[in-house]
């Protein structure tokens, strides 16, 4: 009889003891969204030692994270700006989702393994845009460089790819905490591709290209300039790229060229103001929405002297862009002018599979004319062919875009290239920026649309 009633309350025992199990578990997991929000609560730091983290994975299912504390990033610093470190605090995506990352699923099934197997809770699982074979070429790419680099599917916004150099190994932040932070030449903990503000060079040219389409709808084919390889301005010489002289010149012409004496002389059509409007009309001085953190490019010169006015024209001045903000504009132009919010969170997964949320892209409308569209691409189509980027037409798929040279502060310029591909199909908008080496930009972008080509042939 005492032994029936030992096993009785051996069960109730038992019984209770789960209940209050499951009940911490409810309490905690229900809070942790709030938690998530308080850094410093010693409630969340037990929390996240008690639950798994959740693992990444890129667009094609590929494991991006590990299940280990210490060695947590499986490609070092390739991912470093995007999904980002979870040490010294937490950065990117382990900052913006770690309450889905600590959120594990609460089944009885899973409450019995914690129970007697000590098996640990695992958090949500978490897909992303990117694709680990562009990111890989994009990582080599930039080796031996500072800059950065992105891509954009321009008929959804998925971020396909973005590296910034130098970057960081995420696995090792604790350790070299002090030197990351005070290293203030290379600022290996910034995101160039979101977070850098560049002088645009001729990429920029773009934006005058359009006012022209705007404000002579029927007439800027017939607007010509005749190039002398220079351009006085109060005083001051400004040349072409290697003081050539192109002669007389169209638009047309002069957007394959790059030549800067045209677009100066544009100011004489376009005014300070009309082009200031063209470019808020084209997301500058706004902030983009995304669900990483853009900062907002500038372009306001209608306060400026006349000669940063005029430098404006050709992307010098005090203009600065952000890489993405470049690639989003060359999606729009590759997207009939559709713009696409532009977004890195694919999916968040519980641990046995099923989808808690979904991104879905999001149209923004409009955002460049219909007939800007068609009169814009045959130019940076001819960029390509005949142009500044000649060098990437023997790749066999459509390239399109717009070469830069950007004066800054060194002594040596900065050279970009944004603009799109496309090949059975399926498109990639993309722009890039190398600090400090001209020419460069390109040689990246052949590396890129190599790897695109084999992608999606």
């Amino acid at each position: 009889m005492e032994d029936k009633n030992f096993k009785k309350i051996q069960i109730g025992f038992l019984i209770l003891m789960l209940i209050l199990i499951i009940k911490l578990t409810y309490i905690n997991i229900n809070q942790e969204e709030k938690l998530s929000s308080h850094k410093n609560n010693p409630r969340l730091v037990l929390l996240e030692e008690q639950i798994l983290r959740g693992t990444f994975y890129d667009s094609n299912g590929i494991m991006l994270t590990s299940e280990s504390s210490d060695n947590r990033y499986i490609y070092n610093d390739r991912y470093s700006h995007s999904i980002g470190y979870n040490s010294q605090g937490k950065s990117n995506l382990e900052k913006a989702l770690n309450y889905h990352l600590i959120k594990p699923t609460i089944t009885f099934e899973q409450v019995m393994a914690n129970f007697f197997k000590n098996d640990q809770f695992k958090g949500r699982d978490i897909h992303i845009t990117l694709d680990n074979r562009l990111q890989k070429i994009s990582q080599q790419a930039l080796e031996n460089y500072t800059g950065a680099i992105v891509g954009i599917e321009p008929s959804t916004g998925q971020i396909k790819f973005m590296y910034s150099s130098p970057s960081f190994d995420s696995n090792t932040v604790k350790q070299n905490w002090s030197s990351l932070i005070n290293d203030t030449q290379n600022s290996p903990l910034i995101n160039r591709a979101t977070q850098g503000l560049y002088p645009p060079g001729s990429i920029f040219k773009i934006i005058p290209t359009i006012a022209m389409f705007k404000y002579y709808n029927n007439n800027w084919e017939n607007i010509t300039f005749d190039c002398k390889g220079y351009i006085e301005i109060d005083g001051n010489k400004v040349h072409c790229y290697n003081k050539t002289a192109h002669g007389k010149l169209n638009l047309n012409q002069a957007f394959t060229l790059s030549c800067n004496t045209y677009f100066l002389n544009l100011i004489n059509y376009i005014s300070p103001k009309q082009l200031e409007q063209v470019a808020d009309d084209l997301l500058f001085n706004q902030k983009i929405t995304s669900d990483i953190e853009i900062l907002t490019s500038s372009f306001e010169i209608t306060n400026e002297d006349n000669f940063s006015q005029i430098l404006s024209y050709m992307g010098q001045g005090k203009t600065l862009v952000t890489p993405i903000h470049m690639a989003i504009l060359a999606g729009v132009i590759a997207n009939d002018g559709i713009y696409m919010q532009p977004y890195l969170i694919d999916a968040i997964y519980d641990k046995n599979g099923a989808q808690i949320q979904k991104s879905l892209p999001k149209n923004n409308g409009a955002l460049i004319p219909t007939k800007y569209i068609e009169q814009i691409r045959p130019m940076m189509e001819n960029v390509v062919k005949n142009g500044t980027a000649k060098q990437l037409s023997t790749l066999p798929l459509l390239v399109a875009g717009k070469t830069g040279t950007a004066e800054n502060e060194t002594s040596n310029a900065h050279s970009w290239f944004m603009g799109y591909a496309e090949n059975n199909g399926e498109q990639l908008a993309f722009a890039i920026i190398i600090e400090g080496h001209e020419k460069v930009a390109l040689k990246v972008t052949e590396l890129i649309l190599s790897e695109f080509l084999e992608i999606t042939n």
